[in-house]
């Protein structure tokens, strides 16, 4: 099957999250792992999503490409269908051509030009956009064991990345009797509480805007959403404040948390409020670059710095160390008439397929035994 029409395959899949189906995807990526030679595949339903692993190889595989099948719902102003693949001039329109059935497209049309000499675990995974439950499963399960290094793939541009912020998020709220407006100097407004508890966490958020590495300096606190009231002229019976920060790679999410946590309560006394973190996702930085040079050649020697986070930040937290690679742009993803450029589409295909093949990039050499990422390589 050539690539484009792989893709084409691929698009047109409903896997939106949350309103298409992983399952069906999953299960056909899983018959043509195996059909691919595979010598173990793995599918795996976690609720509603799902994501299947193959391993490649007869030794137990150092080397991990992921790649995420589910995609965003489509956006609005798509001028065709979005689960149809069309082609204008170099780019491939249809819903997940970046974001990221490209990658997955380039991944098997590699692994089908074969033979593939390198021990490597394919790991294509649902629930990205959304809760990450299926990464998560995966690296608590026994399926990750062995695994060091990882390529996890998002819209590069055939790039790689090495570091991002990660994401916080938390709600407060505050309960009160409420009632009359006329009553409102005795009373005790949630919402008036809550806004001075939001001022404090945007000072937190100025006070930090210096600190952090380069390129990384702040902590974009973002003070969300203020919600509660019913009419001018009732006193709200309870308020929800939402708030958000993007820590740096290095950063402490959950002491950065309870820092906003403390400012917050501070701010609210001698009220009680209660405190939710709705989302930990901690930043991400590769621990060693040169490392993957065997993997991705000259490519490691400029890398990038993401704008958006990724679950390599999952994977490295896990102690396997990543980058982040694939073909598309970003800008493209999550918006209307979502495309990947050919172009982009045949480089991470030709980068795969040096992959598997064992060899060293633009030498046609198998890698040196004493590299980390060759070995096992068949």
């Amino acid at each position: 099957m050539a690539l484009i029409e792989r893709l084409a395959e691929l698009v047109s899949f409903d896997t939106q999250n949350p309103d298409g189906e992983e399952r069906p995807l999953a299960r056909r990526l899983a018959a043509e792992l195996t059909a691919l030679g595979a010598s173990s595949v793995d599918p795996v339903d976690v609720g509603d999503h799902a994501y299947v692993y193959a391993r490649f190889g007869a030794e137990l595989p150092r080397l991990l490409i992921n790649v995420h099948l589910d995609t965003v719902p489509a956006n609005t102003g798509y001028t065709s269908p979005p689960h149809l693949l069309v082609r204008r001039g170099d780019r491939l329109y249809g819903l997940g051509a970046a974001d990221t059935k490209g990658a997955i497209a380039a991944v098997l049309e590699a692994l089908a030009g074969g033979p593939v000499r390198r021990a490597v675990g394919i790991l294509f995974s649902g629930d990205e956009e959304q809760r990450g439950t299926c990464i998560r499963d995966f690296l608590d399960s026994e399926l990750s064991r062995g695994l060091a290094q990882a390529i996890v793939c998002e819209p590069t541009g055939c790039r790689v990345g090495v570091r991002h912020r990660g994401i916080a998020a938390a709600t407060a709220t505050l309960t009160a009797v409420g009632g009359h407006s006329s009553l409102a100097d005795t009373l005790v407004n949630p919402l008036a509480v809550l806004a001075r508890a939001a001022v404090a966490v945007d000072e937190m958020g100025r006070a930090h805007r210096d600190a952090g590495p380069p390129g990384f300096k702040g902590l974009n606190v973002n003070v969300a959403k203020l919600e509660g009231g019913i009419a001018f002229n009732v006193v709200p019976t309870s308020g929800t404040l939402s708030l958000s920060l993007r820590p740096a790679p290095g950063a402490d999410v959950p002491a950065l948390l309870a820092q906003a946590e403390r400012r917050v309560r501070d701010a609210a006394a001698p009220h009680a409020i209660a405190w939710e973190v709705v989302a930990s996702n901690p930043p991400f930085a590769t621990r060693d670059l040169a490392s993957f040079g065997s993997l991705l050649g000259q490519r490691v020697k400029a890398p990038v710095d993401l704008g958006f986070w990724t679950e390599a930040a999952r994977v490295s937290e896990k102690g396997i160390d990543a980058v982040v690679f694939g073909p598309g742009d970003i800008a493209q993803a999550h918006a209307a008439d979502e495309f990947v450029t050919v172009a982009d589409l045949e480089q991470a295909h030709a980068v795969f397929s040096s992959i598997f093949a064992g060899l060293e990039p633009g030498t046609g050499a198998a890698p040196a035994a004493s590299d980390p990422a060759g070995r096992g390589a068949a």
